[in-house]
């Protein structure tokens, strides 16, 4: 037995049951260019193939044009010979030069991975159900809610029609834009657990109310009015650090039955029982490293079945996940500004993306 049969890729080995995500890789491990069309093949792309070779070479372009456009500070560049399909010539190549074992800082190994984990991000991006079917999707999550809102120029905004006794005056209804690429390339890369598959907020509303009742109103309401199916909620991506639910709950059942209440009435009740409990209040609380502390909202996450009708087949049918927020007005301006504005957010998120693909920079010598 030779002494070959005693060596593993511990790169690899930690990938497949070590726990640590691909982008984590420092090397790979691809001798010869026959390997590297190999390994292609396994990834699920044929480099002898004129279709496949075009588009991973779309995805190469778009991988270099992103780290140029978000990532790279101000005399920082991509050396040449990666950076130019000309002098790369064989896609095959970019593994060869992630293969090496060069320990130099900012060296070609280190930009070659960066390159490829970027492209990692595109194929996965570019092959999820939504890239493929997103209007049919958009139209078969929104359009139910988005006939449940009312918008009248001197009524203002409701959730329920005018018919209906329990409808909700609206501050805003926000149906949340499409990510952009560029947006759903920095969430994949600056979260090591996440993978496209893993974006369960690619679709989504916000919806803001006057009052702080209102915002356990509206969740009533998309329930009662059969807009949600709560048994397909994804139960830990849920999110409340509006109102804790046991005082909440204890709140509502100290209202006299028969009596009328004003809804400005019953948010005072609530605020004076939260300052009351203090910190005994119980949040739940989602860890997310790019959110301020102070931003508060009540979110979660559930699934719509989705079909689409596809020529010369049968219908295809499959879950798809979407966010909802509420939140009331005052809770909505306080989280506009400061750490927990939304370009706060994103400015720690492309951080971190920086630090996972090039943070081979950040540590040379200043």
């Amino acid at each position: 037995m030779t002494t070959d049969n005693f060596q593993f890729d511990p790169g690899v080995l930690q990938t497949l049951v070590g726990g640590t995500p691909a982008l984590e890789i420092q090397n790979l491990n691809i001798r010869s260019l026959d390997e590297a069309h190999h390994f292609v093949r396994a990834y699920g792309y044929d480099l002898t193939k004129e279709e496949d070779r075009e588009h991973l070479w779309r995805c190469y372009r778009r991988a270099v044009n992103y780290i140029r456009s978000h990532l790279l500070r101000e005399g920082e560049n991509i050396p040449e010979i990666l950076a130019d399909p000309h002098q790369m010539k064989d896609l095959a190549n970019l593994l060869i030069y992630a293969s090496t074992r060069e320990v130099r800082q900012n060296s070609l190994q280190h930009w070659a991975c960066a390159i490829l984990k970027v492209m990692h991000v595109l194929v996965h991006l570019e092959n999820d159900l939504f890239s493929q079917f997103s209007s049919d999707i958009q139209e078969q999550i929104l359009e139910p809610l988005k006939r449940q809102v009312y918008k009248d120029p001197i009524a203002g905004t409701w959730l329920g029609g005018p018919q209906d006794d329990g409808r909700i005056q609206l501050e805003k209804f926000v149906i949340k834009s499409f990510k952009s690429s560029e947006s759903s390339i920095n969430k994949l890369l600056a979260k090591p657990s996440a993978v496209a598959f893993t974006i369960l907020d690619k679709v989504g509303v916000r919806f803001v109310t006057r009052y702080l009742v209102d915002v356990f109103r509206v969740l009533r309401f998309l329930q009662e009015h059969h807009l949600i199916s709560y048994p397909h909620v994804i139960a830990n991506e849920s999110n409340n650090t509006i109102y804790p639910l046991n005082v909440f709950l204890e709140v509502m059942d100290g209202f006299s039955k028969g009596r009328e209440y004003k809804w400005a009435e019953v948010d005072e009740r609530l605020r004076e029982r939260l300052r009351r409990v203090g910190q005994d209040a119980r949040y739940l609380k989602k860890p997310n490293i790019f959110s301020s502390g102070d931003y508060r909202f009540l979110k979660f996450i559930t699934r719509r079945l989705v079909h689409i009708d596809l020529p010369g087949v049968r219908k295809l049918s499959f879950f798809y996940p979407y966010e909802v927020q509420i939140m009331d007005i005052e809770t909505y301006t306080e989280n506009l500004n400061g750490p927990s504005s939304h370009d706060q957010y994103k400015l720690r998120q492309k951080q971190m993306a920086r630090q996972r693909i090039l943070g081979f920079l950040d540590e040379q010598p200043q």
